[in-house]
Formats: C-alpha cells, sequence, structure tokens
C-alpha cells in the first residue's frame, strides 16, 4: 500500500479530531422536517437545485478493476433493489422524511445525481471511474452532495477505492471518525464499536474489524464516509434475520448517515 495511506489510516483512529457542526444546506431546507423520537462530458447543470423529497441513488458502474472478480453478479447491485425498499420502509416508519418516488439507479455521468443530496455505492472494492467520471464526481460533492461507500473489505479492496478518492481529491486523506462523532448520536445512540460487520454476507459475522473513514472539505463538511469492513445494506435487505440486533444496528446507521448528510 502507498506509504502515506498506511500511515493516515492506520493511526486516525487514535488521533481524528471532532468535527465542528455545519449550517443546514439550503438544498434540503424543504425535504427534512421534525424528527420523531428516538463522451465529451455532458456540461454540468449550472444554477440552484430543485427541493424535492428524499430519493434513495444507487451509484451504477462497470466493475473493470484489475484483478477483481465478485459473486452475486454486478457489484454495483449487490443487495438491489429490496435493500433500499427496506430502507424506505424503516425511514417512513420512524422518522418524518419525506420519501418521493421509487428508488433510482444512476450512473455518475447522469445529470439527475445533482438533484439528488446522497448517493450510495456498494463495493467500492470493484469501482474505477474514467476522466468523466472524476471531474462530476468531484463536482457532485463540492456542490453540497455526499457519497456513502458500503460493502468493501480487505487492504486489497481498500486501497482500490483509496486510489479512486486520490484521483478526486489528490490532497485530502480519510479520516477515521470517532465513536463520539455526532453521526453516531444525531438520531438513533448507535455504538460503532460494538457493531457486527456483516461484511461476509448471509448474516456470517466476519472476523474483520469494521471501521469508518470519511473525507471532509475544506469547512469540515464531510462529503464522503467509508464503511470498511461492514455491509450495512446486507442488514437493510435481510431485517428478519436480524441475528444478535445486526440488522437494526445496520437500519439505525443508515438512517443516522442520512440525518447528517442532510443537515451538514
Amino acid at each position: 500500500m502507498h506509504s502515506g495511506f498506511c500511515s493516515t489510516w492506520s493511526t486516525a483512529r487514535h488521533r481524528a479530531p471532532r468535527i465542528p457542526e455545519m449550517p443546514m444546506l439550503p438544498l434540503v431546507l424543504l425535504m427534512l422536517v421534525a424528527l420523531l423520537s428516538a463522451a465529451p462530458p455532458t456540461p454540468l447543470p449550472a444554477g440552484p437545485l430543485p427541493d424535492h423529497g428524499f430519493r434513495f441513488v444507487r451509484v451504477q458502474f462497470d466493475s473493470n478493476a484489475p484483478g477483481m472478480r465478485s459473486m452475486g453478479g454486478a457489484p454495483w447491485s449487490h443487495d438491489h433493489p429490496r435493500a433500499e425498499l427496506q430502507f424506505y420502509e424503516a425511514l417512513e416508519r420512524t422518522t418524518r422524511i419525506y420519501v418521493e418516488g421509487p428508488p433510482l439507479v444512476l450512473t455518475l455521468k447522469d445529470e439527475r445525481i445533482f438533484e439528488h443530496p446522497l448517493l450510495y455505492l456498494c463495493e467500492p472494492g470493484y469501482w474505477t471511474m474514467d476522466d468523466d467520471e472524476v471531474e462530476r464526481l468531484r463536482a457532485y460533492l463540492k456542490r453540497g452532495g455526499f457519497i456513502l461507500f458500503d460493502d468493501f473489505r480487505g487492504e486489497r479492496e481498500l486501497q482500490q477505492l483509496y486510489d479512486q478518492l486520490k484521483r478526486l481529491f489528490p490532497d485530502r486523506e480519510p479520516v477515521e471518525i470517532p465513536p463520539d462523532h455526532p453521526i453516531w448520536s444525531i438520531y438513533y445512540d448507535v455504538d460503532p464499536v460494538a457493531a457486527p460487520s456483516l461484511v461476509r454476507g448471509g448474516f456470517r459475522f466476519a472476523d474483520y474489524e469494521d471501521r469508518y473513514f470519511a473525507l471532509f472539505d475544506d469547512r469540515g463538511r464531510m462529503m464522503a464516509l467509508l464503511c470498511y469492513n461492514q455491509d450495512i445494506g446486507d442488514g437493510w435487505e435481510w431485517p428478519e434475520r436480524n441475528v444478535e440486533d445486526a440488522s437494526t444496528t445496520s437500519f439505525q446507521m443508515g438512517i443516522n448517515f442520512l440525518m447528517y448528510a442532510l443537515t451538514h
């Protein structure tokens, strides 16, 4: 691995700073209401984005990462569509976030990504971008977007994702978010240390240590969240299994991540 990558990620758990709160984004002022208790590139769209209800967006990508194979179909599609449909149900039952329309599957070249505040990308260990996608995702994140990376494990897949992030922001390093970061308590109280890792699939708890990293902009706003050695989408897909409350924890994490992305 890249030496800077190893040192930054291995020591961040002991020195990651608490990130200051940032004001609510105008994009979602009308979307989030009171919570219940516990080719050549297409030109980038200009001007303010419309306000609308939340819609889950899964990123579709070509799996052309070198030397890697994935079981269970295209990597981007794992747990689709059951995971997002179950996540919708959890949102509607436990929050007052307005869910508008069925979940979407979009590529990074689709202009519609700029209409949505959060993107979900599954299996980033198999993900690479072309230059146009790098430009568009960078623009999306700089304009206030948020991307959640889920379902990847081991050093090889971590390195693959890291390499893509460095193409986006060569001067930024992911930082591990500590257990006392407000993302773990913004709606549900979640203990990331105690959370089981579902990255092996089938609720066979993995021997991997799940860890959570973030990429921040110059103002301290979280642009990307990385669920390393974890697969919360698997917990969403199979709520009826819920071994050791693993599915419950996955839903709570997902709702916290969404709440944080919409309000910071």
